[in-house]
């Protein structure tokens, strides 16, 4: 959208549905102006999943400055109520709008005052942010041939002045980043693992706006700690993604389609404007559309191809480390002449890099959860308690059978009182008494997603129970543009008709869970829900119990590849109801992840021919990035001394030797130098 009031702008768009707004142009602003709101927390939930923060300075979330803003004059309707807001976009949309209520803004001191907000003046910062600044000065260098390169000695020397300034450059990024707290884009300077150096590419930089030498902007996929920044009243240059990202960047963040450029999986094109960058985009296995990008460039007069693999957000899997651009090595396809294939640079999803987290495969999370409502709902539909007792049994604090609320679980450690008494089942209604009593004894399963992503456990869950999935109408929406018919066959607007009700995160709280199943109690009579989560992973059996600070140098990677405790997997039997689950409810928090578990990370590292690793997550901290990069050095440099880690699959009913995988395959054992074997 310009920057002009009037309902001249309403014609760039085929219809008032653009903005959401119903036939007469009124009416669906209430929902509009609520589902912002619905991303700005959404925008917190995903950040706190990615260990990031989202301030409410940052720009983004339909509206400059993580505020609502009016789509029409792009004022701030920050403060507002939804009649308030509705009633100012409408007389925008008339041609004769309102001028923005005056709103409080707290000083430093603590005391109030009053500011006008003017639609001027929020265009104002729009322009200052699309004029380009400097970026932070990048410490990576890059081979002689390409601009603003510095050489690429290999000198003892050389290696250490270049880790001074990259040390320096982090902590200058990481105060740069703390002092910018809330402020506007055109007061923020880009840090310098946002920038391809030598490139003229930036990767999920869309907060910092204009940035200068900057010719492409890239956005590896639809989440909001990504895409903060990028608004409606982008102008700064082309937006490079996936079809999936590029179809709700414009959808849900309004952006014109004239900026956003949507690339094709696995096809290599040229960048225009970077003097010769090619770039191949990747599944990242994360949420629909995520995508990881390998950018080429020839260097040293043409003479090699320098390579940078920006990983956006990724969970590692075997098929990455096969990927033909990606593998450690190639087949020429005349000679047959066997050819390294190396990664100069891996900008890396380090989210989960903390010997804590070696949380299961997601197959195993899926396959396990969709098993356990099968259980539940063929014990409930037969009348027999034995599936659903045996799960109160072991919930988490050994709390007594019996609770049948599940408010306690919201109550502090400290919090003494006794739970509520027994609630007695409500008698039958003129309505209930003419259900059919099958009708009525049905699982009811929610589960927790975010504005995109955790759609599989959904899916799978509903394609146990046979059975459709019911979403607001926005998720739905949304759900129609991930390119997944299976997907969108099964979505419905009928809460009767589905038992997997897919909520946002933010609004599965356990003591609603029973007021929730109220509602729906005509048609469900138990209810469920999960929470997926990494961080929701705690060891059990015979996982590990590793600290944060475990130092590499104390852990073999041979115990971290082949180690049972490290190797964790999930079954039925390790979903634990949470505290306060009791005989009509259950909450059930799940290690899911869309991120790359420690063990993954440490594979995927192992198994390429990655020659320098730039952490993306948790970079804020000296200490985190100390960590981190111990970790990181030891697996590189094992794996130039031991030999590459060619990824094995593992057939049922195999029992391995030891030092032998499956079929006498040999184990990497970091000693050979030839390399050797890792189960995913």
């Amino acid at each position: 959208m310009g920057e002009n009031s009037g309902v001249e702008e309403f014609d760039d768009f085929d219809n008032a549905d653009d903005f959401g707004f119903g036939e007469d142009g009124e009416g669906q602003w209430g929902e509009e102006f609520r589902e912002m709101r619905y991303m700005r927390e959404q925008a917190r939930l995903e950040a706190e999943e990615a260990g990031l923060s989202v301030n409410d300075g940052d720009e983004g979330v339909n509206g400059g400055d993580m505020e609502e803003c009016c789509p029409i004059c792009s004022g701030s309707l920050a403060g507002m109520s939804g009649d308030q807001a509705t009633e100012h976009v409408n007389a925008c949309l008339d041609g004769t709008p309102i001028p923005i209520p005056e709103r409080s803004k707290e000083t430093e001191g603590g005391s109030r005052i009053e500011e006008s907000v003017e639609a001027a003046e929020v265009g104002k910062r729009f322009a200052k942010a699309a004029v380009p600044r400097p970026g932070q000065v990048n410490p990576i260098s890059i081979p002689n041939g390409v601009e603003d390169g510095v050489g690429s000695s290999t000198s003892a020397f050389a290696k250490l002045m270049s880790g001074h300034a990259e040390d320096s450059a982090w902590a200058t990024a990481a105060a740069a980043e703390t002092s910018s707290r809330g402020m506007p884009a055109y007061k923020r300077t880009c840090p310098f693992y946002k920038i391809m150096p030598g490139f003229f590419i930036c990767v999920d930089a869309f907060r910092y706006g204009a940035v200068e030498g900057c010719n492409a902007y890239f956005l590896s996929h639809f989440h909001s700690d990504h895409y903060v920044g990028l608004t409606a009243n982008w102008t700064h240059g082309p937006i490079y993604c996936s079809k999936v990202t590029g179809s709700l960047v414009k959808s849900q963040l309004k952006t014109a389609a004239e900026y956003v450029v949507e690339l094709e999986f696995d096809q290599k094109v040229p960048v225009p404007g970077t003097q010769g960058v090619s770039v191949t985009m990747i599944p990242a296995n994360h949420c629909p559309g995520s995508s990881l990008f390998l950018f080429e460039k020839a260097v040293a007069g043409g003479k090699r191809t320098h390579r940078i693999l920006h990983c956006g957000d990724f969970r590692a899997c075997p098929t990455h480390i096969s990927h033909p651009e990606l593998r450690p090595e190639t087949v020429h396809a005349i000679s047959g002449k066997m050819n390294q294939q190396k990664i100069d640079v891996c900008y890396l999803d380090t989210t989960y890099l903390n010997p804590r987290y070696s949380f299961p495969p997601q197959d195993d999370v899926i396959r396990a959860c969709a098993e356990l409502c099968v259980s539940l709902d063929k014990g409930i539909a037969e009348d027999d308690e034995t599936p659903w007792n045996t799960l109160l049994r072991r919930r988490e604090g050994g709390a007594p059978p019996g609770i049948d609320s599940v408010t306690k679980f919201f109550q502090s450690n400290n919090d003494n009182r006794p739970p509520p008494p027994d609630k007695a089942k409500p008698p039958d209604n003129a309505f209930t008494a003419i259900q059919p009593a099958a009708r009525r004894r049905r699982l009811l399963v929610v589960c927790g997603t975010y504005s995109i992503g955790k759609e599989r456990i959904c899916k799978a869950i509903a394609l146990a129970l046979n059975t459709k999935i019911f979403a607001s109408p926005s998720k739905i929406r949304i759900c129609k543009q991930l390119d997944d018919t299976e997907l969108s066959a099964l979505m419905t607007s009928d809460p009767r008709e589905a038992q997997v009700h897919m909520q946002m995160l933010m609004e599965i709280r356990a003591e609603t869970l029973t007021e929730y199943l109220e509602i729906h109690a005509r048609h469900f009579s138990r209810i469920i829900c999960f929470r997926p989560s990494g961080w929701n992973y705690r060891p059990s059996g015979g996982g590990t119990n590793a600290s944060a600070n475990l130092a590499p140098g104390s852990l073999p990677s041979t115990t971290l590849l082949h180690g049972n405790g490290w190797r964790t997997r999930f079954r039925v039997k390790d979903l634990v109801p949470q505290r306060g689950s009791g005989n009509e409810a259950m909450c059930f928090g799940v290690p899911y992840s869309e991120h790359s578990s420690f063990r993954e990370l440490a594979l995927f590292l192992m198994a390429l021919r990655i020659e320098k690793v730039v952490p993306t997550v948790n970079v804020g901290s000296e200490q985190s990035r100390k960590r981190m990069k111990g970790w990181t050095d030891r697996w590189l440099a094992e794996r130039r001394k031991g030999g590459l880690v060619g990824v094995l699959e593992e057939e049922e009913g195999d029992e391995e030797d030891e030092g032998k995988g499956e079929k006498g395959v040999v184990l990497w054992d970091g000693k050979s130098g030839k390399g050797g074997g890792a189960y995913w």
